[in-house]
């Protein structure tokens, strides 16, 4: 029988010790500081530690949920994800597609709190300096959309992630490739010549793989895609801090959209796809075929955890796009359109140099 979840603990804010406003994370500083008067306070070291727990405990496992500080949430109608923020902050737009039509939303009472959690390390300012430098960069792509794109919002979000390790042994077997040449007949122009042709010699192939893996991280997220938040990472999770409500202080944070046994699912299967990379490498020879791995899993465990993400949802000709910027690394991925008429006119320019060099050969 599922073990019954603890209550949430009594929310809290965090007022600055000088003036008594709210005070807010500043990623510059590592530290919580006042947007009124700049006083600055840390975060005392936790004494907690983080513990990977064993999958088949997933749903017994007794845990804390919330988010132990006061926060309210709006769910936008276009993508769907559910957001929150400090009680007192409003939402115009949704921080994730930049739609405007978001509706305040009941908190999940039941989702499990984050155990761990990466601060952002990365401010405002340089995660807006990085969108202008990858937009001015981007090539193909329309004149107007330097000027014309408007950045409905650059927000800083906890982003819910699941991380699994896990220890593998795979054995494969496979056809191992080896070209070789012949020298053939073959007649060119009338003429009988010899040409060399690559044939291949097929020999049985096999091996054992071990592998572990440790912290292969999945989004939770309604708003972002599986491809465009992995094009950001990694994130260097070894740094992992136990959770804390006030590094929420000042930024958004993500409810999870997708439960630990579809995580560990979507984990597995990244695992797979490495596992089988590896065993393609290492079939002896030039090439191989009808590969075929089996691996066993043990040791599969997972935490859960926030990791930082800036994201500029941005409009150009009424369709949005997004940019994204890891808020500890500082890497850069973004959405954007092509200007399909730059395209035509490179192939075109292409062609013509082509025939060009054609004439000239001959």
């Amino acid at each position: 029988m599922e073990a019954k979840a603890r209550t949430e603990s009594k929310a809290r804010n965090f007022p600055c010790a000088a003036c008594g406003a709210d005070v807010l994370w500043d990623p510059s500083a590592a530290s919580l500081k006042c947007p009124y008067c700049g006083a600055v306070r840390a975060l005392p070291a936790s004494a907690a530690t983080l513990v990977e727990h064993p999958i088949d405990e997933a749903l017994r496992a007794p845990r804390e949920v919330g988010w132990g500080a006061a926060r309210k949430a709006v769910k936008c109608g276009r993508c769907g994800a559910v957001t929150t923020f400090a009680v007192g902050v409003s939402a115009a737009a949704c921080a994730f597609c930049g739609a405007s039509a978001v509706i305040e939303s009941p908190l999940n009472a039941t989702m499990v709190r984050p155990e761990g959690l990466l601060a952002f390390a990365v401010d405002r300012n340089n995660a807006v300096g990085k969108f202008r430098t990858w937009i001015s960069g981007l090539w193909f792509r329309p004149n107007a959309l330097k000027s014309q794109s408007s950045v409905t919002g650059m927000s800083g979000v906890y982003v819910p992630y699941w991380t699994f390790d896990a220890a593998t042994r795979s054995a494969w077997t496979a056809e191992a490739g080896f070209h070789y040449q012949v020298q053939v007949q073959a007649v060119e122009n009338g003429q009988t010549v010899m040409r060399s042709e690559t044939r291949t010699r097929w020999e049985p192939a096999e091996g054992m793989l071990d592998r572990l893996f440790d912290d292969v991280a999945v989004e939770a997220s309604k708003g972002l895609t599986r491809s465009l938040a992995e094009s950001i990472e990694p994130f260097p999770t070894a740094a992992l801090v136990p959770y804390e409500p006030a590094y929420l202080a000042g930024f958004l944070a993500e409810e999870y959209a997708l439960g630990v046994h579809d995580a560990v699912a979507i984990a597995r299967q990244r695992m797979a796809d490495e596992i089988r990379a590896a065993c393609a490498a290492a079939v002896p020879g030039d090439t191989y075929r009808d590969l075929e791995v089996h691996t066993d899993y043990a040791g599969v465990s997972y935490k859960n955890a926030l990791l930082p993400i800036w994201i500029a949802a941005y409009q150009y000709a009424g369709k949005p796009y997004r940019f994204l910027v890891n808020g500890v690394t500082g890497k850069v991925a973004g959405e954007a359109p092509y200007s399909w008429v730059k395209i035509t006119l490179a192939v075109l320019a292409a062609l013509v140099l082509l025939a060009v060099f054609s004439s000239l050969k001959n």
